[in-house]
């Protein structure tokens, strides 16, 4: 606990969070890998203390993770509304997929194609 503050310090700084969920999604399911690998490709989200206090968490065993509905219910609460409407949809996108929103994991490959060539369509990718 901060003496100056009362609050209590998060252990670790955005390194060690980044660090830690590149372990964390080792063996995850590819939603949450896709995820959090757009968390850690956008840069923003795992250096904000506001994001790590709302949703990132440091277990007992040293690990660290993200609990995507509390990140969501943060999100339409307006916790992070101060970032950039581009963050905001970076975060969005990744809060998406880290709840398989859009069911990713039962979809079949043709569905999954389709889905992949509108997205890099949407963003102008597919030039």
């Amino acid at each position: 606990m901060s003496p100056r503050t009362g609050r209590v310090r998060p252990i670790g700084g955005p390194a060690a969070v980044v660090a830690g969920l590149h372990r964390w999604i080792d063996d995850h399911d590819p939603h949450v890998q896709a995820a959090i690998w757009l968390l850690l490709a956008h840069e923003v989200w795992p250096r904000r203390a506001d994001f790590r206090q709302a949703c990132v968490h440091h277990s007992p065993d040293g690990g660290w993770w993200i609990d995507f509905r509390a990140a969501r219910i943060a999100f339409d609460n307006g916790a992070f509304d101060t970032a950039a409407s581009t963050e905001l949809a970076v975060l969005d996108l990744a809060i998406t997929l880290g709840t398989d929103r859009f069911r990713f994991r039962a979809m079949g490959p043709g569905n999954a194609r389709a889905v992949a060539t509108a997205v890099a369509h949407a963003v102008g990718t597919d030039r």
